[in-house]
């Protein structure tokens, strides 16, 4: 395989990554909130693959680590924010402070990706500093989804009443200020044991028959990552390799690639 191609394959999967966020967002201006949440999963699923293929290729490029950036911001940033504010009982029946915490979204996503280019020069080899952004997308997309599905008023799922709605708002909010925080996390997308059943649930999430119960299970994981996870960090780092084993800055990685 040419050098071209090798270097092709990945920035192609990313650009793909780029029109699904673009494509949640439009869908959630035309009032198709499924889709759009739908969306910023297959976002989340091809900013993991580029990262893979570009290691697995050796087609690592400088253009793919800034390209992967907008996708970042793109997909699990402003998306999110606006699937928030359009869906219906969403931000958007609180105009002064839907706006506000749809800015909010939004900034805490790009000083987030910011920092991280900024203060960590191993590209989250060695864990992030603060919740990866694609936390917060995942778990938003997987309730609003659940929200979608035929089970959901049987459990008294809501954006706007009862204790789970409550809950939900409160734990988007405190993701909000992880991701600009200095609480230490683990990278666990390098663990199969993470990364193929959390794949396959983002699948389940496109089967309406038990799409909810995929959602209840990237909803739980999303809590513990977030709230849970940080108190391991130590038990993380036991088995990684010294820093003097491992290349600062190394062209081509991709961000946040994490669940």
């Amino acid at each position: 395989m040419s050098a071209g191609l090798r270097k092709f394959i990945p920035c192609a999967c990313t650009f793909a990554a780029l029109c699904a966020g673009v494509g949640s967002i439009l869908a959630a201006g035309k009032g198709n909130p499924l889709l759009s949440a739908q969306l910023i999963l297959v976002s989340l699923i091809l900013d993991g693959l580029d990262g893979t293929l570009a290691r697995l290729l050796h087609g690592q490029t400088v253009f793919g680590a800034e390209l992967d950036t907008f996708v970042d911001i793109t997909s699990f940033g402003i998306a999110p924010a606006v699937l928030l504010y359009f869906y219906p009982g969403g931000l958007q029946t609180v105009p002064a402070l839907g706006l506000a915490l749809a800015f909010l979204y939004v900034m805490s996503g790009a000083a987030r990706l910011s920092r991280f280019r900024v203060v960590d020069p191993y590209r989250g080899q060695r864990g992030y500093l603060g919740l990866p952004i694609t936390t917060a997308a995942g778990f938003v997309a997987a309730y609003l989804i659940a929200l979608e599905s035929p089970s959901a008023l049987e459990l008294n799922l809501s954006l706007r009443d009862g204790p789970l709605a409550s809950g939900f708002w409160v734990a988007v909010l405190a993701m909000l200020a992880l991701q600009v925080s200095h609480i230490r996390y683990s990278k666990p997308t390098k663990n199969p044991k993470v990364l193929i059943p959390f794949m396959v649930s983002i699948v389940l999430l496109f089967i309406p028959s038990v799409a909810i119960y995929s959602a209840m299970l990237i909803f739980a994981y999303g809590i513990w990552f977030a709230f849970i996870s940080p108190f391991f960090f130590r038990r993380f780092l036991a088995h990684l390799p010294p820093v003097e084993g491992l290349e600062a800055a190394v062209e081509g990685d991709d961000e946040e690639d994490g669940p």
